[in-house]
């Protein structure tokens, strides 16, 4: 990478800005390397939030200073639960609008477009969260300014009073297994991806909440926030402008925006009206139930893979042991790791006793990344095919980067497996996939969490666990009132108890689909699972009349739940933000969404006549809708096409050049290269290295190329597990190129074999086979005392609970027979008086572990009040 004025190299008056030097396609050894500026130059991101929902204008600008045509092509992510609803261009002057239209038929005209020497423009989706813009036949010395807008769903965070807002801006470079073969499949292992931003970045949001906002906060970014003021003319509701703190940023890590409330759990009933048009209508509730508690079988699965390496396997780590000393007493569990392949620790789920959690514990504190390729898929399915514990409800946790291709394989499988188990997912890293993450949580019943640098683990790994022991809220029904076509007519039946088919349902439905359900619309269709403090939206869209309440109907195993929200004028979000249409448009957007994941879940064993009916009745329904409301989607695109053509040009020597945009990746993401950081003096951000191919084998060395595809060779021709994206090479390891640990270098020096012996690399705890002291191995006082209980609870009259808690054994032991209890039931009570007293702030790592402590002091003592009374006697010794 140079910085140059006039002169490069053997070339003249070259224009000033950032290059990208590459290497002709039939290179020798005399051919000087090629250089070309960087087609994008900017992008500036505004963000509208409206309660539950945000609109994103994204705007990328690109300038040929190339003395020939240039299609540039450039990959941004977008958030999974959105789609891109408005595209459109202004070159030079002129604004082109964009259209959507069938995939084929939208490529059609791109191509056409090009033939005939136009500026055409292609949005299309490579994948739920990856959105592809190319910018073809733009002509030398043109600008051209492209807007794409997007809606999506805010979330909000459980168990706080949080909206958990987000803009992701980088792509993890994705796994691709050699099995897979589609066109999908080979854009992704042909994205090139760069350390450095390929242009800077600036960003505004506005913050418009019917509540009062008590803070907003970033843990990726430094913002500024101004002042919170009331809307003129919108009772009750305020508005907040953030903008990063300095003109523009890299693109390396996903914005992260916390949201905090006055009053976060009141159901609120928000309409919007279309001039001339239809009504939208959305609820938003977060409920807060406590439920009686259910058997649970856990199953663990954790991502080892190379892409995990680093910062994502400490947290993975670290959320393991938090799970594992919080598990209840009376439950079955089991740790799957997996990579190229994958690994159980145990047969089959074995019984949470103080045997098997010293083995689990041993087995999280040996976690590394090792194990090559992300094959998530594999694990999944030999889970499925594992017969259930009799009596006990299985739960499955994924901790992953989710950096994989095939994402719809995997939501399907889920999908078609959660009648028999519910899964909950937690993302780990800056640019983990909100794609595969939420995809298998909502596919499979259960809820997700995100953690990237600066948030609180411990809160939400503990969320996940006290969501899966307790049932959801099932069987949700939704009445709108005031209407003479309900968009959704079902009857509710109670099934008897011996019929029920699983623990979480009581009840069953029988649908009846109405004659006259054509003019509205609802979605969900079918409303999923709510859980404790998690978000709950459905959208109605209504042609000629306007609901006056909305009843919702749902069932939990300990009572009906009934709730009324009555319509008023004071939550018409309509134009509240300046743009208006956005819960219309969201409301298409899930309809779609539900739709794509009923596809991706078509059964396997379904004969092949009857599988194809069905995908061709899915895909001309989420075509349509697309159509319909202006929407890209697996089978939509948007396509802008320049209908001037330049008069009086001279062309004949003109031949049009593909430039890739390379994305940059995560700042945390240890799979990157380790390249020279300078700051480009002219724009202030982050210059760029060579493209990925010339930037692996300059890292790598002599011996080392990058064969076509992406996938990495030695030049002996022998195949070797990749370091960073998991394909099956690997990288001479040098000085001052790749930083590795021994450890990490010795378990990819075993992983070195071919397809035939890959399992064996699976074993490399062998390399370990002393068990891990997790009490030497702990720093803090938490640490300390958390290794300390058993698994039912209690915790043995030791001497490391005595330097912990700074209480002598002896004085432990005259206390315990002043009162007349067993020296194991004082030194419980003394661990839980130290918890709730002297470790206060850590209560999210503590809670469920003090929880199980004290149902086991019940379970010994005669009385809850004897509990309470010896407690109060150990505090007063600590």
């Amino acid at each position: 990478m140079k910085i140059f004025a006039n002169k490069f190299g053997i070339y003249k008056n070259v224009a000033c800005g950032l290059i990208k030097l590459i290497k002709p396609e039939n290179k020798n050894e005399s051919s000087p390397e090629l250089e070309y500026p960087i087609p994008l130059i900017s992008v500036h991101v505004n963000a509208y939030i409206i309660h539950a929902v945000a609109q994103v204008e994204v705007t990328q600008v690109y300038v040929n200073k190339e003395s020939q045509p240039i299609e540039a092509i450039y990959y941004f992510p977008i958030n999974p639960d959105g789609a891109v609803t408005h595209f459109h261009a202004e070159l030079d002057g002129r604004i082109i609008k964009g259209k959507v239209m069938e995939h084929e038929k939208a490529r059609k005209a791109y191509k056409k477009a090009i033939k005939t020497q136009t500026t055409a423009l292609l949005g299309e989706e490579t994948k739920v969260d990856i959105f592809k813009i190319k910018v073809g036949y733009l002509k030398p010395g043109s600008q051209v300014e492209i807007m794409i807008h997007y809606v999506t769903e805010v979330k909000n965070e459980g168990e706080t009073n949080a909206m958990r807002f987000y803009i992701p801006t980088t792509i993890a470079p994705r796994y691709v297994s050699p099995s897979e073969t589609d066109e999908k499949a080979k854009e992704l292992r042909n994205m090139t991806f760069s350390e450095y931003s390929p242009a800077p970045l600036s960003l505004h949001v506005e913050v418009n909440l019917q509540d009062e906002i008590k803070s907003i906060q970033s843990p990726t970014n430094a913002i500024t926030v101004d002042k919170i003021l009331p809307i003129p003319g919108k009772e009750l509701w305020r508005k907040a402008v953030v903008e990063l703190r300095g003109w523009n940023t890299d693109m390396d890590r996903d914005f992260v925006l916390n949201v905090e409330l006055a009053v976060p759990h009141k159901p609120r009933l928000y309409s919007e009206k279309l001039t001339g048009g239809s009504t939208a209508m959305m609820i938003h509730l977060i409920p807060s139930f406590k439920l009686k508690e259910v058997k649970v079988e856990l199953m663990f699965v954790l991502d080892c893979s190379g892409s995990m390496v680093g910062e994502s396997i400490t947290l993975a780590k670290k959320a393991l042991l938090i799970f594992l000393h919080s598990m209840p007493a009376d439950c079955y569990f089991n740790i799957v790791k997996f990579g190229t392949d994958f690994e159980f620790l145990f047969p089959t789920s074995v019984k949470y006793d103080d045997d098997t959690l010293k083995q689990s514990i041993n087995c999280a504190t040996k976690l590394d990344a090792y194990l090559g390729g992300t094959e998530i898929l594999g694990p999944l399915e030999k889970i499925y095919e594992t017969p259930l514990v009799d009596g006990y409800s299985r739960q499955v946790f994924v901790i992953t980067d989710g950096e994989v291709s095939n994402t719809s394989n995997v939501i399907g499988t889920v999908k078609s497996n959660a009648n028999t188990s519910r899964v909950f997912a937690l993302g780990i890293g800056e640019s983990a996939s909100h794609h595969l993450v939420e995809g298998i949580a909502k596919a499979g019943g259960g809820t997700c969490n995100f953690v990237t640098q600066g948030e609180n683990l411990d809160k939400k790994v503990i969320q996940l666990l006290k969501n899966s022991l307790q049932p959801a809220i099932t069987d949700i029904h939704v009445e709108w009132e005031g209407l003479k076509h309900d968009p959704s007519t079902e009857e509710y039946v109670v099934q008897p108890e011996q019929s029920r088919s699983n623990c979480f349902s009581r009840f069953v439905r029988r649908w009846h689909k109405s004659s006259e359900s054509k003019v509205n619309a609802q979605s969900p269709k079918c409303i999923p699972p709510v859980f404790n403090g998690s978000q709950l939206l459905v959208f109605g869209i209504f042609e000629n009349e306007i609901p006056t309440a909305v009843n919702i109907f749902a069932f939990s195993p300990d009572q009906p739940i009934i709730i009324k929200l009555e319509h008023s004028d004071q939550y018409d979000v309509e134009k509240v933000a300046g743009c208006s249409g956005v819960i219309h448009r969201l409301a298409g957007v899930k309809l779609i969404r539900e739709l794509e994941i009923e596809e991706d879940a078509i059964a396997t064993n379904l004969c092949k006549e009857i599988k194809i009916q069905k995908e061709i009745v899915l895909k001309n329904q989420i075509t349509q809708l697309a159509l319909k409301n202006g929407l890209s989607s697996r089978y939509t695109s948007f396509v802008a096409i320049d209908k001037k053509l330049l008069k009086n040009c001279c062309t004949k020597n003109w031949s049009m050049q593909t430039r890739n945009v390379d994305v940059q990746v995560a700042d945390v993401w240890q799979g990157r290269l380790k390249l020279d950081r300078s700051r480009n003096p002219f724009f202030g951000f982050r210059s760029r290295p060579r493209a990925r191919r010339e930037s692996f084998e300059l890292a790598m060395g002599p011996d080392y190329q990058v064969a076509d595809g992406g996938h990495g060779r030695l030049k002996s021709g022998k195949r070797f597990p990749n370091l960073f994206f998991g394909t099956r090479s690997r990288p001479r390891v040098r000085r001052g190129s790749v930083q590795l640990s021994s450890r990490r270098y010795e378990c990819c020096l075993l992983s070195a074999m071919d397809d035939n012996n890959r399992k064996s690399s699976v074993n490399v705890e062998s390399l370990k086979s002393l068990d891990v002291d997790e009490y030497e191995d702990a720093d803090s006082p938490l640490e300390k005392l958390l290794s300390l209980q058993s698994f039912d609870g209690s915790f043995l009259f030791d001497k490391r609970l005595s330097d912990v808690v700074g209480v002598s054994l002896k004085t432990m032991k005259s206390n315990a027979q002043t009162h007349g209890v067993e020296e194991k039931s004082f030194a419980t009570a003394v661990a839980v008086g130290f918890f709730e007293n002297k470790l206060e702030k850590d209560i999210d790592v503590w809670e469920l572990v003090v929880k199980k402590a004290r149902e086991w002091l019940e379970s010994n003592l005669e009385s809850l009040q004897k509990v309470q009374e010896l407690i109060e006697i150990a505090v007063a010794l600590i």
